[in-house]
């Protein structure tokens, strides 16, 4: 696709996006949503180990000193290598390709934890799920014409993590400005050892190939563009709805099996409370906030390890299932209204009534 928006417009033709995302669904919305706004070369891996193995072959097969991509838009939970590992191998590992890459991380669960793990491994952002068209589109602008300077101090690599300059109640900085080394090139940084903190003020290499200036504006795509894109992530709500039917079944599958397989419940609720996680992020991109609300609650409530389930446990989990079940029957859209709302107040006494444990593994 050629860049949007005529003259002026940032050439994302140029530029080359590395997405990393275990759900196949949402890594099929977020490629061609990249690709819609312009983006032109966009590539897909399913895992970190995944990613990584993409990144150190296509390092090897690029000219000394080419970044893989441009920037890497990557999920937080996923299985054996998730992207909180991920990042830390870009910032870290003497095996990265580029350690300045600007990391987007992705996730539904934009948990204030999980926002601070990633900001202290040296997330250039971070974004929520639902997200839409013009967020993506938004936050990658953003990294591209405004990079925030790298900082490496004890204990941490990236971009600084103080987005702004603005008086604060108590700086907890101790390095004065003396003790800081300001480099102006990664290939100059001479005597560094001498110095706690380092700041690495690096031209902008990535806003010139886009054609933004230093002191350009962040560049915003024409509406009809963002219009497109959106439109490209809505015209997938059908096979959301298929994909999800699919989802919900394997889900009650597994909270049954909480009853008839008692030695497997660690592993059961572990898979529960991760699907759990994957729709409370999906729902509101398609339409269904709703199931964001519901699927939210059903993480909360299958977090921490459960060596055994009782069995008001296992039915507060069938209640977020029927829940979830009856949003999509009934393809319950925006708020639901009136229907809606009665949905959730049930879901309310569910959680009132199943509070209390029975303690002997079956209802009482």
């Amino acid at each position: 696709m050629k860049d949007p928006g005529g003259k002026g417009a940032p050439k994302l033709g140029l530029l080359s996006v590395l997405v990393v995302e275990d759900s196949a669904f949402i890594r099929n919305v977020l490629t061609a949503t990249l690709r819609t706004i312009g983006v032109g070369a966009v590539h897909a891996e399913a895992g970190g180990a995944e990613a990584i193995r993409f990144l150190e072959e296509r390092r090897a097969a690029l000219p000394p000193g080419t970044a893989p991509v441009d920037v890497i838009i990557t999920d937080l939970v996923m299985p054996e290598v998730d992207g909180l590992m991920l990042l830390r191998w870009l910032r870290c590992s003497p095996k990265s390709p580029d350690r300045f890459l600007p990391v987007l991380m992705l996730s539904g669960a934009a948990d204030r934890h999980y926002v601070e793990q990633a900001r202290d491994l040296g997330a250039t952002d971070f974004i929520a799920k639902p997200f839409s068209a013009a967020t993506i589109a938004s936050r990658l602008l953003t990294a591209i014409a405004r990079p925030r300077r790298f900082v490496l101090a004890k204990g941490y690599f990236g971009p600084d993590r103080r987005r702004t300059q603005r008086p604060v109640a108590m700086d907890c900085r101790m390095t004065g400005p003396r003790e800081i080394l300001v480099v102006h090139s990664a290939s100059r940084a001479v005597g560094i050892d001498r110095f706690p903190v380092i700041h690495f003020d690096l031209p902008n290499r990535l806003g010139a190939k886009m054609g933004i200036a230093p002191k350009d504006p962040v560049p915003n795509l024409p509406d009809e563009v963002l219009a497109a894109a959106e439109a490209e992530i809505q015209n997938r709500a059908g096979d959301y709805a298929t994909w999800i039917a699919g989802e919900v079944d394997e889900l009650a599958r597994r909270v049954e099996r909480l009853r008839e397989e008692p030695a497997a419940v660690p592993a059961l609720m572990a898979q529960i409370n991760r699907s759990a996680h994957e729709m409370r992020g999906q729902g509101g991109i398609f339409g269904y906030p709703l199931i964001t609300r519901i699927a939210k609650s059903l993480y909360e409530a299958t977090q921490g390890g459960f060596p055994a389930v009782t069995g008001n446990e296992r039915l507060l989990l069938k209640a977020h299932v029927d829940a979830i079940k009856a949003v999509m029957a009934g393809r319950i859209s925006g708020d639901g209204g009136a229907t809606g709302q009665q949905l959730l107040a049930s879901l309310d006494r569910a959680k009132k009534k199943y509070a209390k444990s029975d303690g002997d593994g079956d209802p009482a």
